[in-house]
């Protein structure tokens, strides 16, 4: 059973009362470690950024006692007979959590992992968490790693929450997934199956309420968990449901601020609670601030986003889809990829998920999908009956070619076969999978409305709107007339910013094309120059094809790769 762990001591020594050094270490990208300074233990380096990259690095910068986390470390594992710590590896970091294994005297392995301070909220990030793997692998036998001790009490003795588990048994799918060879279509498709009877697992249990999965103890006036399922209630006396920890509802002042996280108690609550914290969190502390992509001299005011949340609270009905089966609060993997399945090389077989932090019980309409390690990234009909194909000229091309084509056949193959998967033996995933492959207009409102203000983005949650208006009737057959409309003032100030914004987002496009760079504009530590270099230079040509002083600086304005403040 994990425990919480406290200790006092500040020296983590051998058993013959000799301070012990492990050796400090980092994993390559080609596998091999190289020597490292504790230092570089706290830092984030995995990727750069080529604008607020002081800000971006300052949120990833985490200052641990080590000598604490290893005692902590040897203690969890010590009746294995471990006495002291031979080895840090600081593995492949994520942009949430700092990640290390810990190697022991004895051979013994335990990893550790740390939430960086942009992970979530204290202390509810953590315990959720280990809440959440628990009731995975206990409740409902889902693989996840064995946590053996932890802690979600900044104040500890490590002097950050920390989780330590068992090294997940098998080795990461990624390692494996595009080698053809070693991988073929066979086993692709059994790998498939094996998550779409996970995710079985998980669209089978439905919950009374959506929120985040805790023990009840750490919950205070917290109610017993309620499933559909027939379990002790021992099981459910023990955990309850709380407040999400999505981060965008602890952004910034909205931390300290007494807004709904919930546990909510059906699809409405949900849909409009994110709304009405929104608005409560505009009018505290939202101001005046430019949007030079609408207007180079009027300021955008906090009213403009007010109203657009009344517009959303007036357009609730069209955001839950009319078929009941889709509502149920269910438990979901957050954002599977290759790296969160492991696999026993040999049998193929699935040894565990991880990847569970900030996983949430919400409606599945609103959080089901196709993973991201199956979803094809190009253009994709959802046609069964329409595939790729070959060019004519496909025998002719440069084996390079061939490959990127090849490639793109196998990935709508998986795709496609996900699908297929589902449909058959994940009925109830499926209900809101293919409302989801048709259209995500329901959904996107909910999905961006606590992130706009903060990221100067509220032109998406207008265009959002605008799209659920014009399909009112379509979305809400028996609802009457549309309550909200737009006028022609505001749909031509909606098309002039639009206009302005396609062209940022050519730019976003050419960038992540070309050279991999994210929107949020994180990159490679090793490529960080050549980016950079090639965004100075098509700056210069962006700016200097401007036709007046006007446009010129509306061209300066809009650049996505600068600065900008945190409102």
């Amino acid at each position: 059973m994990a425990t919480k762990i406290n200790m006092a001591s500040t020296h983590v020594q051998g058993t013959n009362g000799a301070l012990t050094i492990p050796f400090l270490g980092a994993v390559r990208n080609n596998g091999t470690e190289k020597t490292i300074s504790e230092e570089e233990l706290y830092r984030y380096t995995k990727h750069r950024w080529v604008y607020d990259e002081p800000r971006r690095l300052s949120e990833r910068y985490l200052k641990f006692n080590l000598p604490q986390l290893l005692k902590a470390a040897v203690a969890a594992v010590s009746s294995s007979g471990a006495r002291y710590c031979t080895k840090v590896l600081k593995c492949k970091e994520d942009l949430d959590n700092k990640v290390f294994l810990l190697a022991m005297d004895n051979g013994a392995e335990v990893f550790a992992k740390l939430p960086n301070p942009c992970a979530g909220p204290a202390f509810y990030t953590t315990t959720s968490e280990v809440a959440t793997r628990k009731f995975l692998r206990d409740v409902l036998n889902i693989p996840a790693p064995r946590i053996i001790a932890w802690s979600a009490d900044r104040n500890n003795p490590v002097k950050a929450e920390y989780i330590l588990e068992e090294k997940a048994p098998g080795q990461p799918l990624g390692r494996f997934w595009h080698d053809w060879e070693k991988w073929p279509t066979k086993d692709k498709i059994a790998m498939i199956t094996q998550i779409v009877e996970i995710e079985r697992k998980l669209a089978s249990t439905k919950f009374v309420k959506s929120g985040c999965i805790y023990f009840r103890e750490d919950i205070h006036n917290s109610e017993a968990l309620a499933t559909n399922l027939p379990l002790p209630p021992s099981i459910l006396e023990r955990y309850t449901l709380g407040p999400l920890v999505e981060r965008e509802l602890w952004r910034g002042e909205k931390a300290s601020m007494d807004i709904n996280r919930g546990p909510y108690e059906g699809p409405q609550e949900f849909v409009k609670a994110m709304a009405e914290t929104e608005t409560k969190f505009i009018k505290a502390h939202a101001r005046p601030r430019m949007n030079y992509a609408r207007s180079l001299t009027e300021p955008e005011l906090p009213d403009k986003m007010l109203d657009l949340l009344d517009r959303y609270l007036q357009l609730t009905p069209a955001m839950v889809p009319p078929f009941n089966d889709t509502h149920s609060p269910t438990l979901w993997h957050p954002d599977l990829h290759l790296n969160d399945v492991f696999v026993d090389p040999q049998s193929k077989k699935i040894t565990c998920i991880t990847g569970w932090q900030s996983a949430a019980v919400l409606p599945l309409f609103y959080q089901c999908g196709i993973p991201t390690m199956f979803r094809h990234q190009g253009p994709l009909s959802i046609d069964m009956n329409i595939w790729l194909e070959r060019p004519d000229n496909y025998d002719s091309l440069e084996q390079d070619e061939k490959e990127v084509i090849d490639n793109l056949l196998r990935s709508e193959c998986i795709h496609k076969y996900y699908i297929a998967q589902t449909r058959c033996n994940n009925r109830t995933h499926w209900g809101a999978l293919r409302l989801q492959l048709q259209d995500k207009v329901r959904t996107q409102p909910t999905n961006i409305v606590q992130s706009v203000w903060k990221d100067h983005d509220i032109f998406f949650l207008q265009r959002a709107l605008i799209r659920i208006v014009n399909r009112w009737e379509q979305l809400c057959p028996d609802s009457g007339p549309c309550p909200v409309s737009f006028s022609e003032q505001e749909m031509a100030l909606y098309e002039h910013e639009e206009e302005n914004r396609r062209y940022v987002s050519e730019i976003l496009d050419l960038f992540r094309n070309n050279w991999g760079l994210s929107p949020d504009g994180s990159i490679e530590s090793a490529r960080y120059d050549e980016v950079q270099n090639e965004i100075a230079r098509l700056r210069d040509a962006f700016v200097g094809a401007a036709d007046n002083e006007e446009d010129r600086l509306l061209a300066e304005k809009v650049w996505p790769y600068q600065d900008t403040a945190e409102d």
